[in-house]
């Protein structure tokens, strides 16, 4: 039989892979039991021998307690707790391949813009804006080079203090919220202390109420004796 650090290291790649149980894990809702019988194929797969229920049910159990130190650090909880969150609606979203963002200057030049973020990725480069200035960004851009176009989106922005650049599992903390109540991110942007997320405009008020409970839910617990 492979050794328990093998079998802890099978568990959690198994884990990592799969969402959902790791937002039930998160929250503390799963049957260990149920969940090690579960993963015993797989287990038992990826290291090419046979494994006791018990012995992968121990590495569950670690596992969630490395994840519960994540998702529940008094750090993450404080980026949180000072965070602040606000609504943009009408908001597009372009990709087109790898340019200058230069291109879009002459669009740009009298335009009236309360949003715009610009990411240059390997080989596209996406941009984030109002609708209306998203039509103008179409009338200069080659055809050709369009990658994606999404309209009817909305941006979340999550404003945090300076402590979230240095203190890992904020992010992830977030998006499990948003993953585990079935609500899909079109994109997902960081600048410094402000993070975008980019959705569908109904799961955008979603989104904003899910992550405004997150830092009411921050605050109370931090206040907590």
């Amino acid at each position: 039989m492979k050794g328990s650090r093998s079998i802890n290291q099978a568990v959690r790649e198994i884990l990592m892979s799969k969402p959902i149980i790791l937002a039930s894990l998160g929250m503390g809702v799963v049957n260990y039991s149920a969940l090690a019988r579960k993963l015993k194929r797989d287990v038992e797969k990826k290291l090419g021998s046979e494994v006791s229920e018990e012995s992968i049910k121990i590495a569950v159990v670690r596992f969630k307690e490395q994840l519960y130190q994540l998702f529940n650090t008094e750090g993450v909880l404080k980026v949180v707790a000072d965070s602040t969150t606000t609504l943009v609606d009408d908001v597009g979203l372009l990709t087109v391949r790898a340019s200058d963002p230069q291109i879009f200057s002459p669009a740009l030049t009298e335009a009236k813009v309360r949003l715009i973020q610009i990411t240059q990725g390997v080989h596209t480069l996406t941009v984030v804006t109002d609708e209306e200035v998203l039509d103008k960004l179409l009338a200069v851009v080659d055809p050709r080079l369009v990658e994606a176009v999404y309209r009817n989106q909305a941006a979340v922005i999550l404003i945090s203090p300076k402590d979230i650049v240095t203190t890992p599992g904020v992010l992830a903390y977030l998006t499990t919220i948003l993953a585990f109540n079935g609500i899909n991110i079109t994109q997902v942007i960081s600048t410094h202390t402000d993070t975008l997320f980019i959705l569908e405009r109904q799961a955008a008020i979603d989104a904003y109420s899910l992550l405004r409970e997150a830092i009411a839910v921050a605050r109370r617990n931090l206040s907590k004796p």
